[in-house]
């Protein structure tokens, strides 16, 4: 009877692990479409066509949608009255000597054009007494540069960086959106002169306290994909940043990258965010 129950046992051991194999398709594991059974290939036909629109939806939003339109505002920039209609929508005639009916409405909310404006400062220059001769400081520059100005640089700093888009990119959308025939050099500069002022007003100290002061942090770090590496002034490579790491609130309301050496934990220590930690932190590249 022992030898009987043993082999029970294995039957029916036998019979699920064949019945799991028989329920696995390319839904449900990673076999190829091609190997689905006769029914799986059925049941997936069956799946797709009641995934397609019913001839009773009507497009767009359904019923009880709420709906993400523009609401229209009680404060306009301006107000324009366009010309009455000269023709009826209905039959056609003339409406030069019709009845006024009223006035109805509509808003439209565009984009201005956007044209690049070139200005040409004068500079005054007053000399002292003790014979030194001073120039008005223009308010971007210096003096005899032509120089592209505050928003044309604030333009690309948010393209490259806040949206994401490579250098080259950058100057590409600037000068098709924006009129604006920036370089790929000129992105570039100007998104280091704004890292050197940020590293100036204190702006990693800042958000490292910030961010030491949250009950949960997400972090991750990953490779970064260096086209060349600096050199000394022998000429000899100089140690580089292969990874970044970004501490994050979970809502992204703050925000932080920051350049490390390695994915050690020391390395994540001497970011000065985790180290000491006393909130919850979640990520899969979150060492600390």
């Amino acid at each position: 009877m022992v030898g009987l129950a043993s082999e029970l046992e294995r039957a029916q051991a036998r019979i699920v692990e064949l019945e799991a194999r028989l329920g696995r398709d390319s839904t449900n594991s990673s076999s190829p479409p091609s190997q689905d059974s006769i029914a799986a290939k059925a049941k997936r036909r069956a799946d797709r066509s009641s995934r397609e629109r019913s001839p009773d939806r009507k497009p767009g939003g359904q019923p009880g949608r709420k709906g993400s339109g523009l609401a229209p505002t009680v404060t306009p920039d301006r107000t324009e009255t366009l010309p009455p209609p000269s023709a009826c929508s209905g039959c056609g005639g003339d409406l030069a000597g019709a009845a006024d009916a009223g006035v109805s409405w509509a808003q439209v909310w565009d984009i201005l054009a956007v044209t690049l404006e070139k200005v040409h400062y004068l500079l005054p220059r007053r000399r002292c007494g003790c014979g030194r001769t001073t120039t008005a400081v223009p308010p971007l520059g210096a003096v005899g540069n032509v120089v592209y100005g505050p928003n044309v640089n604030a333009a690309a700093i948010l393209l490259a960086s806040e949206g994401n888009v490579p250098l080259e990119r950058t100057a590409m959308l600037m000068a098709s959106l924006l009129g604006t025939p920036v370089s790929t050099g000129f992105v570039a500069r100007a998104l280091e002169r704004f890292a050197q002022r940020l590293g100036a007003a204190g702006f990693d100290e800042a958000m490292k306290t910030a961010l030491r002061a949250e009950d949960v942090l997400c972090a991750d770090e990953t490779p970064t994909n260096v086209i060349h590496k600096d050199t000394d002034a022998h000429g000899e490579p100089v140690p580089g940043s292969p990874h970044a790491v970004t501490v994050r609130t979970p809502d992204a309301r703050l925000v932080w990258y920051a350049p490390i050496d390695s994915r050690s934990k020391t390395a994540i220590a001497d970011l000065g965010v985790l180290e000491g930690y006393a909130g919850y932190t979640s990520g899969a590249g979150d060492r600390a």
